[in-house]
Formats: C-alpha cells, sequence, structure tokens
C-alpha cells in the first residue's frame, strides 16, 4: 500500500503498488542473527520490494460503510470464504460479522453490499461498499 485517504464526503481512495522478487540477496552477519541455520535459510531468500519500475494501481470506492487497515502480522484468525488471491471478494469473513454486529448496515439499508479485500506486503485492507470500486492503472 503506497497511500489511503478519505478524499471527501464517504469516498476512500486507495493506492496500491505491484511489488516483486529483488534479485539482491541480504547479507545477513552473525551479529545480526546468531542462529545459524536462521541465518543460512535468510541469505538464501530474496526481498520482495516496490522498484520504480512498478505497476501503481489507484482504487476508489465513492462511498463506502467501513473500511479497516490491519498489519498482515496480526491478519486470520477465522476461517473465511473468498474469491481471489491479492485482492478478494469475501462471501464469509470476520469484517463482513463485524459489519453485522457493529453497525446498523443491512440488505435493506443502505441495500446490497460486499466485502473487498487487498493483501498488501505490510497490510490487509478491508472495505464493505454497496458498489464496487473504479481501479485505474495510474503508471507503468
Amino acid at each position: 500500500m503506497i497511500e489511503i485517504q478519505e478524499t471527501y464526503k464517504d469516498c476512500l481512495r486507495i493506492v496500491i503498488a505491484e511489488a516483486g522478487v529483488s534479485n539482491a540477496v541480504p547479507e545477513i552477519s552473525s551479529d545480526k542473527e546468531p542462529d545459524k541455520a536462521l541465518r543460512k535459510l535468510l541469505s538464501e531468500s530474496k526481498p520482495i520490494e516496490v522498484t520504480d519500475d512498478s505497476a501503481h494501481y489507484e482504487i476508489v470506492f465513492d462511498d463506502y460503510i467501513a473500511y479497516a487497515v490491519t498489519n498482515e502480522s496480526y491478519d486470520g484468525g477465522i476461517e473465511e470464504k473468498f474469491e481471489g488471491r491479492l485482492a478478494r471478494i469475501y462471501s464469509e469473513s470476520a469484517f463482513l460479522n463485524y459489519i453485522g454486529q457493529g453497525t446498523f448496515a443491512t440488505e435493506d439499508y443502505p441495500g446490497p453490499f460486499v466485502h473487498y479485500g487487498f493483501c498488501c506486503l505490510n497490510q490487509i485492507i478491508d472495505v464493505v461498499s454497496e458498489r464496487p470500486p473504479t481501479v485505474k492503472l495510474i503508471n507503468a
């Protein structure tokens, strides 16, 4: 996630960059990681990163019921049903449970809504909205 902002009343703008596997192999010293086996594993791993050549996407929800940003290290806990991989549409989720219990949003008011999820490198973004977002490639 590069940016998230509320641009005007009930409008949410998210900018996400496509990350890729770097060719750089990090050097891990014994000072940084004393465990030899873990140090070997880390030194053979390649970081995932956003570069100047990464595609950036702007995702705009003209209105929304709720959104949340969660540190990806703390995501999970219940079984969820969704379609997609990094951009998801959920049919069952903890966030939908929260909407049902923590708000007065229903299928009747404001109307049918959908839980959209975006799995980023360090964050999970959850948005519940009546309408799908507009998605635009803003650089290539």
